[in-house]
Formats: structure tokens, C-alpha cells, sequence
């Protein structure tokens, strides 16, 4: 069973942040499953009933919640089709359901169906299918229920997915300890409250008002790491911001990255940083150089230039939110030990189907000069009555995915996201890549016109789906299509 509720969740910040929360914890607790497993999981809506519909009334948390065996507890959920209220604001963000990030799952029946509602008092119970040859790799879970995303992961409704598989057979791999990371931004107010949206915002408001962001690694802020002289740790990274991109250096430490967004590379990459965008995954061996205190910097980024609307500056023109500072710690002592590194790994290199379709698709705002009208995509901002973009099954395609005009920034950076199957990336702004890259998450950097061109297999799974920007503001206010696959 997994609840979202109201809680008052203590991270390590001068007073606990009032939110809500999976099970009344940040981040939601940590899934270890096996391919070939079935994942069931009953999500049970406790968060506060909304009569008006908007969320207006539900600033987190409102006091007593509802209990789900009190009202229709029963109910299965239900489609969000029918929905009147408008798609390119915030709203009902006391509704939610469940997305089950870059597993490669059926979104029909009770799977990764992220056209369902669940009410506050309802509960729906997922079985998610996992295939037996899908690959092992560090994935997550967060909500999905259109109009409501944002408010959710901002407050911390997140959690992590470790699927086994080969690459935690590789000698040197099994022979480092493991540890999970999940960096959220939670988004307070000066009362350390994560504040009701605001639907229609005058132009001194913001739609996602904050006063503050806060950077916990697995629900605590800064938290002290021990390793030993030459040790060997595999940090498996999880940013599950709502839309910020984290930068990780750590002098001291050597980063050996092996997998991106669960899929394995062919051998570890050396690397002096680690950029994640929202909703990136990175799986990286770290080596202990010498003795001494590490501390791990990570440098904030949004998808604008500074000066984010509604926020404080501060003295060097960086909004205080997006300033550089050491998030965790690093105790490097002890004996010195011999460890060492992979020279090899099981990659993921799916084989791509000959090419039935190329596409582009276009991710923009569309303003009436620089006042904002909405988010979207090729020009329409998402409705469920959309038509869908079909595509055949045991297919694949070739897209090539644009950051659009805006009239107002000309650099904004959005973060392509497609449910279901993952992409390989061959060409960025038209040029060919020596090495293609796998995954399920990838950033259109922050200049008009820029593009990313990837092939993709539409394997297995018939129904329907999304791609949209993994700033998931973005994606509330519009910046999402449905994608159907049919046989």
C-alpha cells in the first residue's frame, strides 16, 4: 500500500516541512524488484477532498484528512477524459495517480496508465507486469495526474525503483557497497510550508509560489558519507526535482559513470561532473582518492537564465535557489584499500527496427508578446480529447525533437520525456554522435532551435501514452501529447 497524505516531515530544516508525502515519508520508500516480477501496489488517495474541483481550497496540509475506508475506498479510479477543468493551468492537485518512470511496462489495464484519477478517498490497485528481459537499472515513481504533477513532486512525492540485473553480477560491481541518492528541490514557503498554486497569477505572482528550495538527499539535508582511502562505491543518483537540473563535482572523489537512466554502458566513463536534468538517473562508480573531507557541490540550474519570476535575488544577480553549496559530505578515512574498476559491462544496445516513420516535434510557448497564453506541443497544448499520435507496434521511428521559439526567452531549456520505451540519441543539433546515447530523459539545452534527433523500437505494449517536458510545470501547463500504439 502506498498513501499520500498530509505530514510534517522532518529533513534537517529549522523547522519540519509541512507537505504532503508517500506514507508520510521524503522521499517515498525504496522498491526493489526483479525483471519477470509482478509489482503490486494499492495507492490509496489521503489527501484532502477538493468540492470545488481547482484545488483552490487545499493548501497542504488543511488539517484532518480523509479516511479512505471511511468513503468509496472501493473505487477502481477512473479515466480523465471527461475532465472540464482547464488543461493549461494548475488544477485538482489533490488528485493523483502513479507513474512508473523509464520501466518499460504495458500502459493498459492496471498498468502505467497515467490517464487515471484517483480522488482523495479512493484507492486503485496497480499490477505492473515487469518483462523478464527487462533491463536492471535504478528507475522511480512519482505522480502523473495532469494539472496536479507539479504541486505534488515539489512537496516530495517521489521514490525510487531498483530493478536487479546483470550489471550487479559484474565482479567489481558486487564487490562495492551501494548506495541510493535521491535528490528532490522541496519548495517552501517562510513557513517552511509547500504553498497552494495559483491558477491565474497576476504578473508579480508565480503559478508555484516559493520562497526557498530546499536540496534533501534521501530526506535529509546534507548528509555525511564515509568511505576509506581507494574504496570503490556505486552511487546510484536519482534527481527527482519538479525542474531543476543539479550539477555534482566532489574534488577528491573520481566519478565513473555505468549506466544512464537504468541502461547500462558498454564500459565506465570517466568524468569530472555529473549533470542530471529532472527526472535523470545516473548510476556512477566513485572512487575514494586519498584521506580527507569531500564535500559534494552541486550548482542549480532552471530551465530560464536568472532572475526566476517571484523569487528573491541575491548579491551576485543568482537567485539564492540556484546558488552553488555542498549538499552532502564525504568522510574519506581509515586503512587504505585496493579496488578496482569494470573494464567492461553488459550495455544495453537495443537492436533499432529498419525505420517506418520520421518525425519532428516541437516543444514551445506560445505567448502574445512576452505574456505568457500556454505550454505545448507542435503549436496545441495537451487536452485528453487530443487525437493521439499512433504509431504500429513492432515498429520504429525516427524523431527529431526541437526547443521552439519563445517570444519571451530566447534561451529556455525544456527536458523531453516519452513513457514506455526508451530512445537512443544519434545526432544533437543535426550532428552525428561518435557514440549514441540510451535514455528516457534528455534535456533540449537552453537555446531557441536547438534539437536532439533519437530513434526508438515501439515494442510489446499496445495503448496508450505520453511524451512531454520533464518540467513538469511545463508539462501541467501543457507541454504534453498522447501517443498511441496500435497494432
Amino acid at each position: 500500500m502506498l498513501t499520500p497524505c498530509p505530514a510534517a516531515v522532518d529533513i534537517g530544516a529549522p523547522q519540519p516541512i509541512t507537505t504532503w508525502a508517500y506514507d508520510g515519508l521524503i522521499p517515498g520508500p525504496t522498491w526493489e524488484i526483479n525483471p519477470g516480477d509482478v509489482l503490486r501496489v494499492e495507492l490509496v488517495n489521503d489527501l484532502p477532498t477538493d468540492p470545488a474541483g481547482s484545488g483552490a481550497a487545499s493548501a497542504p496540509p488543511s488539517g484532518s484528512s480523509t479516511d479512505p475506508s471511511a468513503s468509496s475506498a472501493d473505487h477502481s479510479g477512473h479515466d480523465m477524459g471527461g475532465d472540464t477543468m482547464p488543461m493549461d493551468r494548475p488544477h485538482q492537485w489533490t488528485t493523483t495517480n502513479l507513474h512508473y518512470h523509464g520501466m518499460h511496462v504495458s500502459p493498459e489495464g492496471n498498468g502505467d496508465d497515467v490517464f487515471l484519477t484517483v480522488e482523495p478517498g479512493e484507492r486503485y490497485q496497480y499490477e505492473i507486469e515487469v518483462p523478464a528481459d527487462h533491463p536492471g537499472g535504478l528507475f522511480w515513481y512519482h505522480p502523473h495526474r495532469h494539472g496536479g504533477v507539479t504541486q505534488q513532486i515539489r512537496g516530495g512525492m517521489a521514490g525510487a525503483i531498483v530493478i536487479r540485473g546483470s550489471i550487479d553480477e559484474v565482479p567489481e560491481i558486487a564487490a562495492a557497497a551501494e548506495q541510493l541518492m535521491v535528490i528532490q528541490a522541496i519548495e517552501v514557503d517562510q513557513n517552511y510550508a509547500v504553498a497552494a498554486p495559483i491558477p491565474d497569477p497576476t504578473s508579480s505572482e508565480a503559478f508555484f509560489p516559493r520562497n526557498q528550495i530546499l536540496y534533501p538527499i534521501n530526506g535529509g539535508l546534507s548528509p555525511t558519507l564515509t568511505m576509506r582511502p581507494g574504496e570503490v562505491v556505486r552511487w546510484r543518483i536519482l534527481n527527482a526535482a519538479e525542474g531543476k537540473f543539479i550539477n555534482l563535482v566532489a574534488d577528491g572523489l573520481e566519478f565513473h559513470v555505468i549506466a544512464w537512466d537504468g541502461l547500462n554502458l558498454a564500459a565506465p566513463e570517466q568524468v569530472s561532473n555529473l549533470f542530471l536534468s529532472a527526472g535523470n538517473r545516473v548510476d556512477v562508480l566513485v572512487r575514494a582518492v586519498a584521506p580527507g573531507t569531500v564535500a559534494l557541490q552541486c550548482t542549480p540550474s532552471s530551465s530560464q537564465k536568472p532572475g526566476t519570476q517571484g523569487v528573491p535575488g541575491s548579491t551576485d544577480g543568482l537567485p539564492p535557489e540556484l546558488v552553488t553549496r555542498p549538499i552532502a559530505t564525504v568522510e574519506v578515512a581509515g586503512d587504505p584499500v585496493t579496488m578496482a574498476l569494470p573494464t567492461e559491462l553488459p550495455a544495453w544496445d537495443q537492436e533499432i527496427l529498419p525505420i517506418a516513420r520520421t518525425r519532428e516535434v516541437t516543444y514551445s510557448v506560445e505567448r502574445d508578446g512576452t505574456e505568457f497564453e500556454d505550454f505545448g506541443v507542435d503549436g496545441q497544448q495537451f487536452t485528453a480529447t487530443n487525437p493521439p499520435y499512433q504509431v504500429k507496434l513492432d515498429t520504429a521511428e525516427e524523431w527529431t525533437v526541437i526547443n521552439g521559439l519563445d517570444g519571451k526567452y530566447p534561451q529556455h531549456a525544456h527536458v523531453f520525456h516519452i513513457h514506455v520505451n526508451p530512445f537512443k540519441i544519434t545526432k544533437i543539433n543535426g550532428q552525428v554522435l561518435d557514440k549514441p546515447l540510451w535514455r528516457d530523459t534528455f534535456i533540449l539545452t537552453g537555446t531557441n532551435g536547438d534539437s536532439f534527433t533519437f530513434q526508438t523500437n515501439f515494442l510489446d505494449f499496445t495503448g496508450k501514452f505520453v511524451d512531454h517536458c520533464h518540467i513538469v510545470s511545463h508539462e501541467d501547463l501543457g507541454m504534453m501529447e498522447t501517443i498511441e500504439v496500435v497494432r
